[in-house]
C-alpha cells in the first residue's frame, strides 16, 4: 500500500515538473520568436530606407521634370503673346500715322507731296536726324519741310538719288531758318526757328517781324518764306514768350504739335518750283 502511494506521488510530481516544463518551454519560445521578430523588422526597415528614399527622389524628381517643362511651355506662350502684342500695337501705331498723313495730305492742296518710310535712325542721333527711302529719283528737294503726325517734325538736309536725311526739329542745333507764322487773333507774326530747348522739350522761334501781342496757346504753322515756301503746315502752340536782357528781342517757346520719336513713316511737302 505504502509503495502504490509513493507510485502515485511521484506520478503526481511527474505531471506537475512536465506542466511547468511544457509552460516554461512556451513562454520562452514565445518571448524569443517576438524578439526574432523584432529583430527582423528592424533589419528591413533598414533594407528598405535607401530604397524607399530613390523612389521618393525619383517622384520629386518627376515632379521637378514637369514643373520645368510646363514653365518652359508658359515661358514660349507668353513671349508669343507678347511679340504679337508688340506687333499689333506697332501695325496700330503706324496705321495711325498714315490717317494722319492722309488727313494732311488733303489739307495741303497745290502742294508737291511725297509719301516715304523712315529707313535709318541711329541711338546717338535720334533727335537730331533720320533717314527716309526717298531721294531725287523720287522728286525730292534739299526745299522740302518733312510732316509727320500732323505736322511739321523737320526738313530735307541732304538728298541722295533713293534716300534723303531729314534734320529734325528737336535737334538743339536747328540751323534750317524755318520760317513760321503765329496767330494770334486777326493777325499773324513772322519769326524763325532757331533750335530747341531740349531741358524744356520746347521749340524756340525769334527774329520776329512785329512787336504784336502773343500770348501762351496762340497756333504756329509755316509761314512759305525763305527757302522752305510750304505755307500753313501746323508746328505747334506757344508755350511762353520771354525777353531779352535788352528788351529789344523776344523768344517765343513752343510746344511741337507732333512727337517724333517713334515716327515711321513721313511726307515731304514742298510748293512744286
Amino acid at each position: 500500500m505504502n509503495r502504490f502511494k509513493k507510485s502515485k506521488y511521484i506520478i503526481v510530481l511527474f505531471v506537475l515538473v512536465l506542466v511547468v516544463s511544457v509552460f516554461l518551454v512556451t513562454t520562452q519560445s514565445s518571448a524569443i520568436v517576438t524578439k526574432a521578430g523584432d529583430g527582423i523588422s528592424l533589419v528591413d526597415r533598414i533594407v528598405q530606407k535607401p530604397f524607399q528614399w530613390l523612389s521618393s527622389a525619383k517622384s520629386d524628381l518627376g515632379h521637378l521634370t514637369r514643373a520645368y517643362n510646363e514653365n518652359e511651355s508658359l515661358k514660349k506662350e507668353l513671349y508669343q503673346m507678347k511679340k504679337e502684342t508688340n506687333e499689333a500695337d506697332r501695325l496700330k501705331e503706324e496705321n495711325e500715322q498714315l490717317r494722319q498723313l492722309l488727313e494732311m495730305k488733303s489739307k495741303l492742296n497745290g502742294t508737291k507731296v511725297i509719301a516715304s518710310d523712315v529707313i535709318m535712325r541711329t541711338p546717338s542721333t535720334w533727335k537730331q536726324e533720320l533717314t527716309v527711302d526717298a531721294g531725287s529719283s523720287q522728286g525730292v528737294t534739299s526745299n522740302m519741310l518733312v510732316v509727320a503726325g500732323g505736322g511739321l517734325i523737320g526738313s530735307v538736309e541732304k538728298v541722295e538719288g533713293n534716300s534723303s536725311v531729314v534734320n529734325l526739329l528737336t535737334n538743339a542745333e536747328n540751323t534750317e531758318k524755318i520760317s513760321v507764322k503765329i496767330q494770334h487773333g486777326s493777325t499773324s507774326v513772322y519769326g524763325i526757328i532757331i533750335g530747341y530747348d531740349k531741358e524744356k522739350d520746347l521749340l524756340k522761334i525769334s527774329q520776329l517781324n512785329s512787336s504784336s501781342d502773343i500770348s501762351k496757346g496762340d497756333k504756329v504753322v509755316t509761314g512759305g518764306l525763305g527757302n522752305f515756301n510750304a505755307t500753313d503746315i501746323p508746328v505747334g502752340e506757344v508755350e511762353s514768350v520771354t525777353h531779352s536782357n535788352d528788351y529789344l528781342t523776344r523768344e517765343v517757346l513752343v510746344k511741337l504739335q507732333s512727337d517724333s520719336m517713334n515716327t515711321k513713316v513721313v511726307e515731304l511737302v514742298g510748293n512744286p518750283s
